[in-house]
């Protein structure tokens, strides 16, 4: 794309410059897909890039470059009230307060009803579906059948963690764009850019999530939690298993809503591995690289004794309950049963 191409576009994003670059031309060039698959973990940007692409089909400023944010389109679309934009994802039972395990086949053909109409402000009609991974297999043949037959100038973009969840006949369909961690260097730039003074320390602490970094820095009580959290699994490491439970007990502050437990224990599980990171760094003289600087002394006085193989021992069995949790593994249970197998 030209550099000229560039300035007609305002996409504040953290990193992924090719997918950005193609995602822009693709609008510059009027060659958009009908479909996207948005693929990698939360937290890289998936959703900052698919709402910076679909803000610019809808801008209606002519003389900013686009997305403006401030035209009566870009602020409907902020606040997710556009007429010809539709979100579908899990959704809140208002009775039992609890999110759908999935996305169900019902919301599907609502999508397919609201995309077969006219659109009211003569342009696009965009669809995003966040966690599309949790489609089962009916909810998948339901979108299959919108992929196979699109309208004109509709555009689909699928958010997904992992691309091998979805049926390869999605997949197949979709021009899949993945996202990958993002440089710490990159990171720490962007931060800067926004006027961050503790940029260093929060891209290092992000290893590598753009979203992590922003959260960290928009909410300066993460930090602390993020401290509280190391803290804890230190002493996890240099208790017996009697203060290993007490600990875990207060380690997390479990809901009723099971599927909110396992994104609390995999955001605890991602700082925990960290720790566990930082020591085999330090194990292998790379403390220059560890993440949680502020607690190198810490991290070397609870790790000394522990061989650079139970380290990655440890490591390996995180990422298998972690695994665990998405097939109605209970979270707690989940934890409970790392803990006494350290």
């Amino acid at each position: 794309m030209k550099e000229s191409d560039t300035k007609q576009f305002n996409w504040d994003v953290c990193g992924h410059e090719e997918i950005v670059h193609f995602l822009q031309s693709a609008i510059s060039g009027n060659k958009l897909a009908n479909a996207y698959l948005f693929s990698g973990p939360s937290q890289l940007g998936k959703q900052a890039v698919a709402y910076k692409l679909i803000a610019s089909l809808f801008c209606q400023n002519q003389e900013k470059a686009k997305p403006c944010g401030v035209c009566p389109a870009c602020l409907q679309i902020k606040n997710k009230i556009h007429p010809d934009f539709f979100i579908t994802g899990q959704e809140m039972n208002e009775k039992t307060e609890k999110l759908s395990k999935g996305i169900l086949i019902e919301q599907i053909r609502n999508l397919k009803h609201k995309l077969q109409q006219a659109t009211l402000l003569n342009g696009y009609k965009v669809a995003l579906i966040t966690d599309a991974h949790l489609m089962n297999l009916n909810t998948a043949n339901a979108l299959l059948k919108i992929l196979e037959e699109p309208t004109k100038n509709t555009v689909i973009i699928l958010l997904v963690d992992d691309v091998s969840a979805l049926p390869q006949t999605i997949a197949s369909r979709c021009q899949t764009l993945r996202f990958l961690p993002v440089p710490t260097a990159t990171i720490k730039t962007y931060l800067e850019d926004q006027g961050s003074f503790e940029s260093g320390l929060v891209a290092r602490q992000a290893h590598g999530y753009p979203g992590i970094a922003i959260d960290l820095v928009n909410n300066q009580d993460l930090i602390k939690t993020q401290a509280d959290k190391v803290e804890t699994f230190l002493k996890i490491i240099d208790a017996d298993l009697n203060q290993r439970l007490e600990l875990v007990e207060k380690a997390v502050n479990w809901e009723k809503d099971e599927s909110i437990n396992v994104t609390l224990l995999n955001d605890l599980f991602h700082s925990w591995q960290l720790v566990l990171r930082d020591a085999l760094l330090i194990k292998t003289d790379n403390e220059s690289l560890i993440t949680n600087t502020t607690q190198l002394e810490a991290i070397k006085s609870n790790f000394a004794s522990m061989s650079f193989i139970k380290i990655k021992s440890i490591l390996n069995k995180m990422d298998q309950v972690s695994g665990y949790t998405w097939y109605n593994i209970n979270s707690k249970s989940a934890l409970e049963n790392l803990i006494i197998n350290l």
